[in-house]
């Protein structure tokens, strides 16, 4: 493949990374309006239902 190319991989990617990014600010979102002991709660409460 040629360096300049754009393919599927390069578009994974990007989608990959935005969504890296809209979690991590919903994160932050969660952690800056409810406070670190909610945002904890409701982390551990989201994996304990995966689970």
């Amino acid at each position: 493949m040629a360096a300049g190319s754009t393919g599927l991989g390069t578009t994974g990617r990007w989608i990959a990374a935005i969504g890296v990014v809209a979690l991590l600010g919903a994160a932050i979102s969660l952690w800056a309006r409810h406070g670190a002991a909610v945002f904890f709660d409701m982390v551990a409460a989201g994996i304990a239902y995966c689970f």
